[in-house]
């Protein structure tokens, strides 16, 4: 049809009637035609009397284009519809009110169904659907623990306080096993830890020897630490943590009436899993034990240790970090006393009694140096004539005196730098020329010492400076001052070698307060730090930083066009040249103090 902007045919080609139900069906073409025309006009099909909502009224005029070649129910037909454009059909009675849907993905706390089980979101989907008006739909998603719902938006609304108050105790509740399941699993890996740590040791001793001691062992062991006693064999079979080993070597020590003597020693040495390896293996005795503690690593070696009372074989594992130590470790041996004393003599370069101290020296050079020149020239002149009562004159209009062309040297004032200036009068006319230059080299070095002492494997600082004043103020609290400091800082952590290196962590700072910037009488502050890990002989100077920064700037003013010619522009422009250079050395001087 002409002059219609949609056309909407409706064939009822076939009119089918399958059982006693009588269930119309039909063929159907629309184009363009208006929702609330086709919604209107298959309910009148139906002989359905309908209402429509006032959000779902703002709907009706969206076109439909849709072609039914096979027959369909009306009743069908007409729900697609609806739910294609977001619509709901609720019947009330006889009347079915046409409502706006909603769609709402509700999200429900993993801990839920993990804790809880499957069961949990399986009632949680059953209470959403109780609640859902009879053409609302949902959907469980498990993998995600969501549940998809399409309904009104007002029974949305009602369903998310609803699902939020089903939740919200079976969240507490699988929170509640979540926090008892984490403690029972710190408490296993607490466990585990402790017991990776303990020390197997084994011994062979009579019954009798056995009975004589049990009563003691058990107040010695720690409560970790178990023991067995196979009769058949004589062999009794200790699982204790290696902090408490002394104690357990004391009591068989006692037994055999063996002196036993406890010594403890620094380490000096960034690997000492070597080192306790071989003492273990060739030095200890059976009733030998030690332990050994880094004070940054804060653990204890795991060692597993099987003694054989014939042959005095020692099968030893010891995992121990393989990072540099910053702190000194610590070795206490608990063994016969010539065991001790073999084992001091053959590492006396290594096992110390204490440690060291190293006096860690640092000289910081600060050298600045400065070139300035200033070129400038100042030149003009006046001439009058007159013809009749006129008086003709031609001068400066800038400065208000002779001078055309004004370009004084910058930097060249009473008692700095140097002017000289030239006038030619005539009866008619007046020539001024006046020439200034400056030429300025400074050079300035700037020597800090800081010096500190410490033991070996212990962090040190000494700091000096300034505090620097700063006025601020507010509408509350008026005008405060606070101070900032403004120090050379020098912190430093050795640690002593062997071979007569030392390592050493060092972080140096340098804040410098620039007055010549000040900003309100308030100094910037020039901040150089410098953080470094090195390795120095005793005794030995490094350079561990060096800051080079260089500023080179040429400035020319002048008359454009006129400063170009060669020349004569000199006539036209002035100069300024402005280079300055800054250096900074750090050098470290690390040496150990004997005793």
């Amino acid at each position: 049809m002409r002059g219609i902007k949609f056309k909407l045919y409706l064939l009822l080609s076939m009119i089918l009637v399958s059982t006693s139900f009588a269930q119309l069906k039909i063929k159907a073409e629309f184009y363009g035609a208006k929702l609330g025309t086709v919604v209107d006009a298959l309910a009148k099909l139906q002989h359905k009397n309908i209402m429509w909502d006032d959000d779902a009224a703002k709907e009706k005029n969206k076109k439909v284009f849709l072609s039914i070649q096979k027959p369909i129910s009306v009743n069908l037909l007409f729900r697609n519809v609806l739910n294609e454009y977001n619509l709901l059909p609720l019947r009330r009675g006889n009347l079915i009110n046409i409502k706006l849907s909603e769609e709402k993905i509700f999200q429900i706390p993993p801990e839920i169904p993990l804790y809880l089980g499957k069961e949990s979101l399986d009632a949680v989907y059953a209470f959403v659907k109780d609640n859902l008006t009879p053409a609302g739909k949902a959907k469980l998603y498990p993998e995600s623990s969501s549940i998809y719902v399409k309904d009104t938006k007002e029974n949305i609304k009602k369903l998310e306080k609803l699902v939020e108050n089903f939740v919200k105790p079976l969240q507490e509740k699988a929170q509640k096993i979540a926090k008892i399941q984490e403690e029972k699993l710190k408490q296993l890996e607490k466990e585990k830890e402790l017991y990776s740590k303990l020390v197997k040791k084994e011994i062979e001793i009579s019954q009798q020897d056995f009975e004589d001691i049990e009563d003691k062992l058990i107040q010695v062991l720690s409560p970790y630490g178990k023991y067995k006693y196979d009769p058949k064999k004589h062999k009794l079979v200790i699982l204790e943590i290696r902090d408490n080993l002394p104690k357990i070597s004391k009591v068989l020590a006692k037994l055999k009436k063996v002196n036993l003597k406890t010594k403890c020693f620094y380490v000096r040495s960034l690997e000492p899993n070597e080192i306790l390896l071989n003492i273990q293996e060739s030095y200890l005795s059976k009733y030998g034990s030690f332990t050994f503690k880094s004070k940054e690593m804060q653990k204890v070696s795991g060692v597993s240790q099987n003694n054989n009372a014939n042959t005095n074989d020692n099968n030893t594992t010891i995992n121990i970090n393989q990072n540099i130590i910053t702190s000194l470790p610590k070795i206490c041996i608990t063994d016969l006393p010539s065991v001790i004393k073999k084992i001091k003599t053959d590492y006396a370069g290594i096992l110390l009694d204490r440690p060291y101290q190293i006096v860690i020296e640092a000289r910081i050079v600060q050298i600045q140096s400065s070139y300035i020149q200033d070129l400038g020239i100042q030149w003009g002149g006046s001439y009058a004539t007159s013809s009749g009562n006129t008086v003709y004159s031609i001068g400066s209009g800038i400065t208000g005196s002779n001078f055309i062309f004004d370009f004084p040297a910058d930097n060249v004032s009473i008692g700095n730098g140097a002017a000289i200036g030239f006038s030619m009068v005539g009866l008619k006319g007046r020539l001024d020329l006046n020439l200034s230059a400056l030429e300025q080299i400074g050079k300035t070095q700037i020597l800090s010492r800081p010096k500190v002492i410490t033991i070996d494997g212990e962090p040190a600082e000494i700091s000096q400076g300034i505090e620097i004043p700063y006025q601020s103020s507010s509408a509350q609290y008026g005008t405060n001052v606070e101070f900032k400091k403004a120090l050379l800082r020098l912190n430093v952590i050795p640690r002593t070698l062997p071979d007569g290196n030392i390592v050493m962590n060092i972080t140096l700072s340098q804040d410098i307060p620039d007055f010549g910037k000040s900003v309100l009488g308030q100094p910037p502050i020039n901040t150089k730090s410098i953080t470094s890990r090195v390795v120095a002989k005793d005794g030995s100077t490094i350079v561990i930083g060096g800051i080079l920064e260089k500023t080179d700037s040429t400035t020319t003013t002048g008359v454009p066009i006129l400063h170009r010619i060669p020349l004569l522009g000199w006539l036209f422009k002035k100069r300024n040249i402005n280079n300055e250079s800054r250096e900074l050395l750090i050098f470290i001087s690390p040496k150990i103090v004997y005793e």
